[in-house]
């Protein structure tokens, strides 16, 4: 899968996004969320995440976990109504494999959801958008 940058930041295709800088990828009933190479990059160091438990109930622009670097604590907001099936323990045991690897291992949870992915971005409409933001 190719990794094409944009300005400095990576956007893999096949992924959608969101405008929280986070991406999904739907595998059969499991839906992959994680954080893109751009909140990586601008967050610094990660060193600590928190993500839910399984069976978290996910409120589609609601507060779902965080992730801590030295200078900046953010929120992660569930892109989707649904449930947290699995938290990748990677994450929480090596929080900068975010900065390594956001779009690989360093993946957040995976869910189940309840609500259609129709409102996310592609990979070329994300790459765009994040052009146009106050970023560069």
């Amino acid at each position: 899968m190719a990794i094409e940058p944009i300005h400095r930041w990576k956007v893999v295709p096949g992924r959608l996004y969101d405008r929280h800088h986070q991406w999904v990828l739907q595998e059969d009933v499991l839906i992959t969320v994680g954080v893109t190479d751009y909140t990586q990059d601008t967050a610094g160091d990660i060193l600590y995440a928190a993500l839910p438990e399984p069976g978290t109930v996910l409120v589609e622009g609601m507060p779902f976990g965080s992730i801590e670097s030295g200078k900046w604590v953010g929120q992660l907001y569930a892109p989707f109504d649904g449930v947290v099936i699995v938290a990748n323990a990677l994450v929480q045991d090596d929080p900068q494999i975010l900065n390594r690897d956001p779009y690989g291992q360093g993946w957040l949870i995976k869910a189940r959801a309840t609500t259609s992915l129709e409102n996310f971005l592609s990979a070329d409409a994300y790459s765009a958008w994040l052009s146009q933001q106050d970023v560069l």
